[in-house]
């Protein structure tokens, strides 16, 4: 791992920790991404201790994650995504690799800008669809297209989970990411895409912390680049100038 991913997981030794259990989910909410190179994130963090904790699960600092996206095979969720229509979801997978639990998600964007996710728990992510509940949980969603949602991405990366003191507020910073699809992988390198969940827009600390950086919000999400990263030749002319953003940080000149 990168030594800067190193260093983000030393800061957080200092801060006050939290449990999971103990705390609230964010499921309807507006949220905010950014995009940092492993270092801004370490600088980031060292300005956040008095007003966030760190959110654990049985003591660890972090969690690694495997989400697994399901698109058609013409890449209906990209393409909305891509055209920047709402309202969109996206279908996907979620396995926490230290407790083994797994989820099918659904991830929407409505047309207000809401983020609101559901979530119906797996026995097991492998043969989804032949699961008890699957179908009845994607219907009573409205998601259409069912029979031909294909496994389009399979994301892995690592998760540090911070919530504000007082503040209906919580914060993600992912990192040390890789990409597969088929036979096909890529690593991100020592990018770090950060997002900032809110019950409603607000200016919390951390969103005054990443202006005074000169940090702005991005329509970034993980499935669309990932996908963009092994398929190059889709179309993506809206999300030029987002890859241009990553290619500074993963190949600079």
């Amino acid at each position: 791992m990168l030594n800067s991913f190193t260093h983000l997981k030393e800061v957080l030794i200092n801060y006050n920790h939290v449990d999971l259990d103990n705390t609230l989910f964010l499921m309807n909410r507006v949220d905010f991404k950014f995009i940092l190179t492993g270092i801004e994130a370490v600088q980031l963090l060292n300005t956040l201790e008095k007003d966030y904790d760190v959110i654990t699960k049985e003591g660890n600092l972090s969690r690694i994650y495997e989400t697994e996206y399901y698109d058609t095979v013409e890449r209906d969720a990209f393409y909305r995504h891509h055209q920047g229509k709402l309202p969109r979801y996206k279908i996907r997978t979620r396995t926490y690799l230290d407790t083994n639990d797994q989820f099918l998600e659904i991830k929407y964007k409505n047309n207000r800008g809401r983020t609101e996710k559901y979530r119906h728990k797996l026995s097991s992510t492998e043969h989804l669809f032949e699961q008890s509940g699957v179908f009845s949980f994607l219907n009573e969603h409205n998601i259409d297209n069912l029979n031909e949602l294909k496994k389009a991405l399979l994301v892995k990366y690592t998760r540090i989970s911070l919530k504000h003191k007082k503040l209906n507020e919580r914060m993600t910073i992912d990192f040390d990411m890789s990409f597969t699809s088929g036979l096909n992988n890529a690593l991100l390198g020592e990018v770090v895409f950060m997002e900032v969940k809110q019950e409603k827009s607000m200016k919390s600390p951390v969103m005054i912390a990443l202006k005074a950086m000169n940090k702005h919000s991005v329509s970034l999400s993980k499935y669309c680049y990932g996908l963009l990263s092994l398929e190059p030749s889709i179309k993506h002319n809206n999300f030029i100038p987002l890859q241009k953003s990553l290619n500074k940080i993963i190949a600079p000149l």
